[in-house]
């Protein structure tokens, strides 16, 4: 995960910050109310409400300026990809899709499209990546290893699967099949 992004989910999802409410309502309790209470016991019954209340705005006004300082030195990212996800409104219209992504970067294009179909996005991923490919700030991918056209082509007819799927895949594993080759070549040759 990336360090901006980190720190952006643990200001989100503080811990401390649940001990600290927790402490709040230890150190200012609020006596248990009766209709029968005499006036002094009304007014500091009250002047403890108020004490809790005071310190709990306190605290959750701490508590959203760290979140939201840690927004913006999140929209600051080195990442286009980032402050993409962040400020793209179609992509704000799947919040969850979103941090999950974010969650997961850094990534290659390749990896980016083997995330999607992991996490059964197929069509809303589709167009998440293909406004990142326009907006520019997709990584670049992978170049390819060799001329695999001709396999990705009778691949597709057979499987049905798209040519970027499978050239990702392919790019993925061609590069170790070459390796391997190679160093079974050279053994063979030396035998």
């Amino acid at each position: 995960m990336l360090p901006e992004v980190k720190a952006y989910f643990n200001a989100i999802r503080d811990r401390n910050h649940d001990r600290e409410l927790d402490r709040v309502y230890r150190e200012h309790p609020i006596p248990a109310w009766d209709h029968t209470m005499p006036p002094d016991q009304i007014e500091a019954y009250f002047e403890a409400e108020d004490k809790q209340k005071a310190a709990l705005y306190a605290l959750e006004s701490a508590h959203k300026k760290k979140q939201a300082d840690a927004y913006q030195d999140l929209m600051k990212s080195e990442s286009a990809l980032v402050r993409f996800l962040l400020t793209d409104p179609e992509v704000r219209s799947y919040p969850r899709h979103a941090e999950d992504v974010l969650k997961a970067l850094p990534m290659t294009r390749e990896e980016m499209e083997d995330f999607g179909n992991q996490q059964g996005w197929c069509s809303e991923f589709g167009r998440l990546l293909e406004r990142a490919e326009k907006a520019g700030v997709l990584p670049e991918p992978v170049p390819d290893l060799a001329d695999i056209d001709a396999l990705v082509n009778d691949l597709q007819a057979i499987y049905g699967t798209s040519a970027r799927r499978l050239r990702s895949v392919i790019n993925k594993h061609l590069g170790a099949i070459i390796v391997s080759a190679t160093a079974r070549a050279a053994q063979e040759a030396t035998t």
